[in-house]
């Protein structure tokens, strides 16, 4: 119903906005997403140095106090 509605009944110049529209959205939303990676990447790092920081380390050097 949409893209009849969109091939049909609206203008060129209209139907040209809506795609070019369309496709800054979507360059957008790839963008936004590749972020969401890289921020979810760096609080996955925390959490691991967090986690990593809590641990109790024994070192032994075979002797020295």
């Amino acid at each position: 119903m949409k893209k009849y509605l969109q091939n049909y009944f609206l203008p060129i110049w209209a139907k040209e906005t809506l795609l070019r529209d369309k496709r800054n959205l979507e360059r957008e939303n790839l963008a936004l997403k590749q972020k969401i990676e890289s921020l979810q990447a760096y609080i996955d790092g925390l959490h691991m140095g967090l986690r990593s920081n809590k641990r109790i380390h024994i070192i032994n050097r075979g002797g020295e106090a």
